[in-house]
C-alpha cells in the first residue's frame, strides 16, 4: 500500500494520465500513439511502467480491442478530473491575464437548448460580454456523468422524478406541462371536437427513449386512461428530427407546453386539446454541492432565472 501510495504521489506522471484518457477513448494503441504523436513500442514501454508502478493492470484486451479493468477505471476517472482541474487552471490564469472571466460550462437537455437556454445565453452576453460560456446539449444520464467529471458546471432541464445522488443540489425554476403537438393540418388538428386518448393511440408517434425522464409518465398517461399505448413510433429525442417528422407524417409527438407553445405561435405545429395533468414536471438548474459559483455563474443564473419567468408566463 505503501509503495502503491509513493507511486501516486511521486511515480505517476501528466503523459501517463494523458495515455490513460485516450486509451479510454479510443481503446486502440496504434490511434492513440498517433494521437499523442509517439512511436507505438514509446507508448507500450509507458503503459508498462505505468502498470510496474501501480502494481496493476489497468487495460485488458478483448475482440473489440482494449478495455480498462477495475483499476483502470478508478485511475481514468480521477485522471479526467486532473486533466480537466489542469484546463481550468490554464483558463483562470488566462483570464486573470486578460481581464475575461473563466468559462462556463453548461449542460442542457434538448427542449431547454431550444427556448429557454437561447434566451438566458442574449440576457448573459448583455449582461457580461466578456464572459465566456460552453453549452453542451444531451440527455440527463449524460450531462449528469460529465458534471461529475468536472467537465459542466451545472445543468438546465427537467428535474428528475427521483433523487439522483446525495452529492447533487436543484433548484425549480418554473413548473411545465407536457403538450402532445402535430402538424398544422393533421385530422386530429383540424376537427372541430377534441381528441380521446382513443384516437390518438391509433396515429404514428415519436416517443420519448427508455431512458428519457419523461417515457415511463406518458406511457403511464396510456394506461391510466385504460388505452394501450401506440405501437407504432419511433424514438427521439431530438427536436430537429421530431418537427420534421411530424411535418411529413401523421405522428403525434410531445413536447413541453411552454416550447409547445412557441413553435405553435410560430404556426409551425399544432397543440391538441387533451390534458396530461400528470406530466407536469419542474424545470430548473442542477450543480455539484461542493461548487463554489462564479460571478459569472451567478449571472448566468440570474438570466437563466428571467428567461423562465419569461418563458413561463408565455413570452
Amino acid at each position: 500500500m505503501a509503495k502503491l501510495d509513493w507511486y501516486i504521489r511521486a511515480g505517476l506522471k501528466l503523459r501517463h494520465l494523458q495515455m490513460l484518457v485516450a486509451l479510454d477513448d479510443l481503446r486502440n494503441q496504434g490511434k492513440v500513439a498517433a494521437f499523442m504523436n509517439v512511436t507505438q513500442p514509446a507508448l507500450s514501454k509507458a503503459m508498462a511502467e505505468l502498470q510496474t508502478g501501480l502494481g496493476h493492470q489497468v487495460f485488458e484486451r478483448t475482440g473489440r480491442g482494449l478495455r480498462p479493468t477495475a483499476y483502470g477505471e478508478g485511475l481514468i476517472k480521477h485522471a479526467r478530473r486532473v486533466l480537466q482541474d489542469l484546463s481550468d487552471a490554464g483558463e483562470e490564469l488566462h483570464a486573470l491575464a486578460t481581464g475575461t472571466s473563466r468559462k462556463l460550462r453548461v449542460g442542457a437537455l434538448p427542449a431547454s437548448a431550444s427556448w429557454l437556454v437561447p434566451k438566458a445565453l442574449a440576457l448573459f452576453k448583455e449582461a457580461s460580454p466578456r464572459s465566456s460560456i460552453a453549452v453542451r446539449e444531451s440527455t440527463m444520464d449524460v450531462l449528469l456523468n460529465e458534471l461529475r467529471l468536472g467537465n459542466l458546471d451545472m445543468i438546465v432541464g427537467t428535474l428528475p422524478t427521483r433523487q439522483m445522488g446525495t452529492d447533487l443540489e436543484e433548484t425549480a425554476l418554473f413548473d411545465d406541462a407536457t403538450a402532445l403537438i402535430t402538424k398544422t393540418r393533421h385530422p386530429l388538428a383540424v376537427s372541430a371536437k377534441a381528441p380521446t386518448w382513443e384516437q390518438v393511440a391509433q396515429y404514428p408517434w415519436v416517443l420519448p427513449p427508455h431512458d428519457s425522464l419523461l417515457r415511463q409518465p406518458l406511457i403511464a398517461a396510456f394506461f391510466a386512461y385504460g388505452v394501450e399505448p401506440p405501437t407504432n413510433f419511433v424514438e427521439s429525442l431530438s427536436l430537429n428530427v421530431t418537427l420534421n417528422y411530424i411535418q411529413s407524417s401523421s405522428a403525434i409527438a410531445s413536447l413541453p407546453a411552454s416550447l409547445a407553445r412557441k413553435y405553435a405561435a410560430l404556426g409551425a405545429l399544432a397543440i391538441l386539446p387533451l390534458k396530461l395533468p400528470r406530466l407536469v414536471r419542474p424545470v430548473g438548474l442542477i450543480w455539484l454541492k461542493h461548487y463554489s459559483l462564479t460571478d459569472s455563474d451567478r449571472i448566468f443564473v440570474s438570466c437563466i432565472e428571467e428567461a423562465a419567468q419569461d418563458l413561463a408566463a408565455g413570452g
